[in-house]
């Protein structure tokens, strides 16, 4: 693979550097304009007087001033949405308000609560109406009718939007980021009546018109006679319609590494390409046909994403499978780096921030690991007859992809499915198969005998996939969980991956080398990486709402200390504690409920807990010295009533405490439900720091 075949990919990268050094390199957008400007006037004078400027021994000079230029017009739009959502964030409201605002899509309905995205339109206050401009994630109590609405739905709520809050605990999941790099920096919380659903609506007619008939495609999906969890897969994977699959079949499909069969992706856009190609391949014999043809092809394609939704796998596939389309209309040369740096380089410049998403890393890294190294994984065997060589060829598709996947699997799921390979086999083909039914079913008018023999088809297709996966899932050990694996190591195996490809693909020895560079020093940060583990000794509060939860950590051991509510609720710790442990590398887990009594730990570091009212006596001469006092529970006494029966090191009012509790914070007394969960480094002789 040459450099000089690749342009795009050679401009990517820069435009990526700038994307990521931007919030240091660029804190406001005025001086990036300033930064933008002499490379881009640099470029255009050594664009129109090349010849004049630059010889050919100096035409590296040139390339870096387009580089330059890349990377700085990264670093601009990047610091202009920042200091855009900053403007955002500085949006306080004191006080329920009344806000006109636009759904920007269907409401999820969740066992506690229905969340939905809206963006605000105008705000009532003393002075009537003002134009207001943001985005909420809205939680109202549980509505089957809110689902039922549509995107641009207009609203009238009744609400304090507040700024999204930052992870408790230490190693949770930042769902403020997460919804920062959508641009949503406010939550707020309806109960019933602060809502009123206006009979207008205000969206684009082609967005409407494409949920309107996904909505008819998924009731003529049901009356096919699909229903159930069959039907839930069925919309999932045909429509990109996920609110009908039930947590247990996300958890089967997830443990069995199919998880990625669950929604449209690059694998359906391919077979409507396929698909519009044969059905309008008449149009190649005339001149005429050979120019209408590519805008057919992309007006389905992008029909099609429009129908589904515009998911992200959709309109990434989309894209991708559009600058072919482009290539071919214009005869060019086609390189398939350059299609996908292409892709990547226009959804980069329309929002930054994709780059951070999981999804967009996954799409990219696994169509790069099935470019790069399906052809060399699949020259490993050769088999004489058609079934061995078609499941290989399926399986060097599959490894070809996890491997080019594998450092972003490990880095944001921690986990690795063991029988993935087993499961694509049977996926791959049996999803394929889904998908032509799906289609043809969707297709023939109801009722009708194509449509009904469709509709048994895919009930039986669906039927085989969902049995193969969940026998999969089934087998002992099929789930290697609980990997700890941090943003270095994920880019150490990413530079391995990619030299021991580069090795496969041009057999020089220096990439093999490198790669095994690599490998060394992966192995030597792992490995301090445990040593360092091992020393570690830590003191955790942790903060969820309603509960009493320590943690107690000496090298990789942990105590746990939490109230019998708490342990029966395998979501709340899943969310809020066990992140800790995965990221402290915890193995060894020691359980117990907490009581009054005194604990004793390495240095004579002394934590008790305390409940409930102090005894009716007078308090003792000598008060009891504590390193950490824990307070929890209602509390029947005031803060300064403990000083007379304790002498604390530091007071911890845990997340158990109610919030009316009249209690300020101080740098001996943690309020653990407004301050987040305490965390102290645990030394001999002394009580450590937060």
């Amino acid at each position: 693979m040459m450099w000089s075949r690749i342009p795009l990919l050679r401009l990517i990268i820069p435009f990526v550097g700038g994307i990521l050094l931007a919030p240091k390199l660029v804190p406001a957008a005025g001086p990036a304009m300033m930064l933008l400007l002499l490379p881009a006037l640099l470029v255009v004078a050594g664009t129109l007087f090349y010849s004049m400027i630059f010889s050919y021994r100096s035409r590296w000079a040139y390339g870096s001033l387009i580089i330059l230029f890349f990377f700085c017009y990264a670093a601009l739009i990047t610091s202009r949405k920042d200091k855009a959502g900053r403007e955002i964030q500085a949006i306080s409201v004191a006080e329920k308000k009344t806000f006109l605002v636009r759904l920007s899509g269907p409401f999820e309905l969740r066992e506690r609560s229905c969340r939905g995205r809206v963006e605000t339109i105008a705000c009532m206050d003393s002075a009537g109406w003002t134009a207001t401009e943001m985005e909420i994630m809205l939680y109202t109590e549980p509505d089957s009718s809110l689902p039922d609405l549509r995107a641009g739905q207009l609203l009238l709520i009744h609400a304090r939007p507040e700024l999204t809050r930052p992870p408790a605990n230490p190693f949770e999941f930042n769902y403020r980021e997460y919804l920062g790099r959508k641009r949503i920096f406010h939550t707020a919380y309806l109960k019933k009546g602060e809502w009123y659903v206006c009979l207008l609506r205000d969206s684009p007619e082609m967005i409407e018109q494409a949920g309107i008939y996904r909505n008819r495609l998924l009731e003529k999906l049901r009356l096919s006679g699909i229903s159930d969890k069959h039907f839930g897969i069925s919309s999932a994977l045909l429509l990109g319609e996920d609110r009908y699959l039930a947590d247990d079949i996300r958890d089967i499909y997830s443990r069995a590494g199919a998880m990625h069969i669950l929604c449209v992706s690059g694998l359906h856009v391919g077979v409507i390409f396929l698909v519009l190609g044969v059905l309008f391949s008449f149009l190649r014999k005339s001149k005429f046909g050979k120019i209408i043809l590519p805008f057919l092809l992309m007006g389905g394609i992008w029909c099609y994403a429009l129908v589904t939704g515009l998911a992200p796998p959709v309109v990434r596939a989309s894209c991708m499978i559009s600058f072919i389309i482009i290539g071919n209309a214009l005869m060019r040369q086609k390189n398939v780096y350059n299609t996908l740096s292409a892709s990547a380089l226009l959804m980069l410049i329309l929002d930054p921030y994709l780059l951070f998403g999981a999804g967009f890393q996954l799409s990219y890294s696994a169509v790069l690991g099935i470019v790069s190294l399906q052809k060399p994984i699949s020259n490993w065997f050769y088999f004489r007859y058609r079934l061995p060589a078609w499941m290989w060829s399926i399986t060097s598709v599959s490894i070809a992809a996890q491997l080019g996947t594998l450092p972003v699997v490990l880095f944001y799921f921690h986990q690795f499915p063991l029988y993935g390979l087993i499961t694509n086999l049977i996926v791959i083909p049996l999803s394929s198969l889904v998908i032509y039914a799906g289609f043809l079913l969707l297709l023939m008018p109801a009722a009708s005998l194509p449509a009904d023999g469709a509709a048994f088809l895919l009930s039986k297709l669906v039927w085989i996939m969902d049995t193969g996966v969940g026998f999969v899932e089934s087998l002992p050990g099929g789930l290697l969980g609980g990997i700890r694996f941090d943003l270095f190591m994920a880019l150490m195996l990413t530079g391995m991956i990619v030299f021991f490809a580069a090795f496969l693909i041009s057999r020089l020895r220096a990439y093999f080398f490198m790669g095994l560079f690599l490998l060394l020093g992966f192995s030597l940060y792992r490995g301090a990486d445990k040593l360092r583990l091992s020393r570690q000794e830590e003191l955790l509060v942790y903060a969820v709402n309603g509960h009493t939860a320590v943690g107690i950590v000496q090298g990789r051991k942990l105590s746990f200390i939490a109230d019998s509510a708490l342990l029966a609720s395998p979501g709340k710790l899943e969310y809020s504690i066990k992140p800790h442990w995965l990221g402290r590398g915890l193995r060894e887990l020691r359980i117990q409920e907490p009581d009054g009594g005194q604990l004793y730990y390495p240095g004579q570091l002394r934590l008790v807990f305390w409940q409930g009212a102090f005894p009716h006596c007078n308090p003792p001469r000598d008060k009891l010295k504590t390193d950490f006092l824990v307070l929890r529970g209602r509390l029947a006494f005031g803060i300064g009533q403990v000083y007379d029966w304790f002498d604390p090191g530091i007071i911890i009012l845990d997340a158990s405490v109610p919030p009316w509790v009249d209690a300020e914070a101080s740098d001996s007394l943690w309020v653990v439900r407004e301050q987040g969960a305490f965390v102290a480094e645990l030394q001999a002789g002394s009580p450590g720091s937060r």
